[in-house]
Order: structure tokens, then C-alpha cells, then sequence
């Protein structure tokens, strides 16, 4: 007996449901690039200092249990032959995880400086363009940007306005008339506990970090 027209013989409704699930477990690399994006941004904004670390470490946790539990069902899947399926399923925990296998958490902090200025330019370029052109080209103009740390290891954020673009120098690039300007204002970048670093972000503007253990 043949089957009624529009009926699709079993072994195809088998393939089509299998084609669907499949394509429902690429929800899970989608799922754990999201968590990464929220729990890098809530490590970040531990600068503002509300807590949103404790948070983020809470947060990681049963995320963190989730993914090994996909792991090991994409390692039975790969073990199977099923190589689509496991490439979905490792690939999530993959994605979770990568920023302890990799070093790209800077990079991602990068990415959130930049969000973080162009969402709260405005604000800066008001109090920069307050200044005589005369002074703006000479004067460096200091934001502080938060603290993250313990006790006594801490790392201090600002966001840095300098049209010299010295303050990304090492110190002994820096020049005479540079330090002159700035050191007395901000003795921070010349004491001996603390370590500090730049990059530029757009323009005269820099974001700074400083890392001090006393």
C-alpha cells in the first residue's frame, strides 16, 4: 500500500526532526556568548563600585555547571559519530570558558572602555572645550573612571585628556615639560607601589590604569 500524498515516509520525518534539533542546540554557543558578554560587563562595572562582582561570580557559578554538563553530552554525541551535534555542544562551553584559556579579557575590557565613552563623551568634550585653546593644548585633564581590588591590591581607572599623548609614554619618554605640568597635580604616577598604563581611545582621549600593592 502506498502512503497518502503530503505524508513523508518515516526515515524523512526521522532526518527532518534530527535536522531540527540540531539546529536548536546552536542556541547553546548563542546562550554562552550572551553570558559572556553579561558577566564581563558586570566584572567591568565593579569599577562603579556596586557590587556587581559578587554578582557576576554568583551568576558564573551554575552557568559554569551548565556548560560542563553540555560538555560532556557534546563528548558522548562525539563519541557517537554525531559530529555536528557535539560541534554545537563543545562549542558552547568552549565560548564560556575561552577567556581562561585565552588572554582575550583584555580585549574585552577594551571593547566596554569604548562603549563607555562614546555612551558619556558629551560630558567630557563639555569640560574640555570650557578651557582657552591655549590651555587645552598643555593642560592634562584627568576623569577618574572607578577601583576595583582588596585591600591592599587595588587598580585605579581614569579616563585621560591629553593632547600631548605623553601620558601613554613610559616615564623616561616623557618629557621635562610634561612632568612639570603633571606630576605635582597627580604625584600618584611617580609612587613607587603603583605601576600605571595607557591607550588611546579616540583622539586626545586615554584610558589609564594604575595597579598599586602596598
Amino acid at each position: 500500500m502506498t502512503s497518502i500524498d503530503g505524508d513523508q515516509p518515516p526515515q524523512e520525518a526521522a532526518n527532518a526532526a534530527r535536522k531540527s534539533n540540531d539546529a536548536f542546540l546552536w542556541g547553546y554557543p548563542l546562550f554562552a556568548l550572551c553570558c559572556e558578554i553579561i558577566l564581563t560587563t558586570l566584572t567591568y562595572l565593579e569599577r562603579a563600585g556596586g557590587g556587581s562582582l559578587i554578582l557576576a561570580f554568583f551568576l558564573f557559578i551554575p552557568i559554569a555547571l551548565v556548560m560542563i554538563v553540555v560538555a560532556l553530552v557534546g563528548v558522548f554525541s562525539l563519541v557517537r559519530g554525531r559530529f555536528k551535534r557535539a560541534a554545537a555542544l563543545l562549542l558552547a562551553p568552549f565560548i564560556l570558558f575561552s577567556p581562561f584559556i585565552f588572554p582575550i579579557g583584555p580585549l574585552e575590557y577594551v571593547t566596554l572602555d569604548l562603549v563607555r565613552f562614546y555612551l558619556s563623551r558629551g560630558k567630557y568634550a563639555e569640560v574640555v572645550d570650557k578651557l582657552p585653546p591655549t590651555e587645552r593644548a598643555s593642560k592634562v585633564v584627568f576623569f577618574y573612571w572607578g577601583v576595583t581590588g582588596f585591600l591592599s591590591a587595588t587598580k585605579d581607572y581614569w579616563l585621560v585628556y591629553d593632547e600631548s599623548g605623553e601620558i601613554a609614554l613610559p616615564d623616561e619618554e616623557r618629557s621635562q615639560a610634561w612632568k612639570n605640568r603633571v606630576y605635582p597635580e597627580h604625584h600618584f604616577l611617580i609612587d613607587d607601589h603603583c605601576v600605571t598604563s595607557a591607550y588611546r581611545l579616540s583622539g586626545h582621549y586615554y584610558s589609564m590604569k594604575m595597579g598599586c600593592s602596598y
